[in-house]
């Protein structure tokens, strides 16, 4: 009961979002907020009562991390955005956080495998919910920022332009998302190639995933360089982020058709 009063909860609230994105207004604001902060209210109590107290308790197959990082988008994205004046940005980051909690309540439970029970495993899994949890606010600073640049070049100055953000806060907000998600992926690669033994010992489906997580990190790793090295901002370092994005995704896509 607990689960579906909290889909519907961040169903309203991608609802809401939207509706301010396309038509504005001091009202829908706030309801989207207040619509949000009682989602992840109530996704805090489901997180407990399931993962912590209830019949996952002490687990961390892929549907528990799929919930903590669904929770930490939604906060992220309230604390991220209310100090950067990103509200906007709810309608790019709920529906992303709706379809994270619906994955996370499939009620199939995967089993850790033996051979990666470890003291690290926590570590690895927190740096993971982290860092993809940095990477999805990135990805969705990067679609407003395609946004409101294809806006500038219809030269439509009113409607959806006038609430998104500028270029230039947009480009320096998707660089914080990466500069901090970076060396948390990093850490969940090596702690990952720890736990499985590295690419020799990983199984096919473990090889795949470890092959994309890398594909990932190259990407972000080759944003982060141009933009130092290269100059590049906006469009060029927007297209970067969303293949990286894509490459993470795919990471955990694996992991929830492997492991339901």
């Amino acid at each position: 009961m607990l689960f579906a009063i909290t889909a519907v909860a961040y169903a309203a609230s991608c609802a809401l979002f939207a509706a301010y994105l396309w038509e504005g207004g001091q009202r829908l604001e706030r309801y989207a907020k207040v619509s949000l902060w009682l989602a992840a209210a109530l996704h805090v109590a489901y997180h407990i009562d399931t993962v912590a107290l209830g019949e996952r308790r002490g687990s961390y197959d892929i549907h528990a991390a799929m919930s903590a990082l669904s929770l930490f988008v939604a906060l992220g994205y309230l604390v991220f955005g209310k100090r950067l004046k990103l509200v906007v940005l709810g309608a790019f980051i709920t529906p992303i956080n709706l379809l994270l909690f619906l994955g996370a309540g499939l009620r199939d439970r995967s089993v850790v495998p033996p051979g990666v029970r470890s003291a690290l495993l926590p570590l690895h899994i927190s740096v993971n919910v982290l860092g993809y949890a940095a990477f999805t606010l990135a990805f969705a600073v990067a679609i407003a920022y395609l946004l409101q640049e294809r806006q500038i070049r219809a030269k439509r100055i009113g409607g959806v332009f006038q609430r998104l953000p500028s270029l230039d806060t947009l480009d320096k907000a998707a660089l914080r998302c990466v500069l901090v998600g970076f060396p948390l992926l990093t850490v969940g690669i090596v702690t990952g190639a720890i736990l499985t033994g590295g690419f020799a010992a990983a199984t096919a489906a473990e090889g795949t995933r470890q092959a994309f997580a890398v594909a990932a990190w190259v990407v972000f790793a080759a944003v982060l360089l141009l933009r130092v090295s290269a100059g590049w901002r906006g469009r060029r370092a927007a297209f970067g982020t969303l293949i990286g994005f894509a490459c993470a995704c795919v990471v955990l896509v694996g992991y929830v058709v492997g492991d339901t």
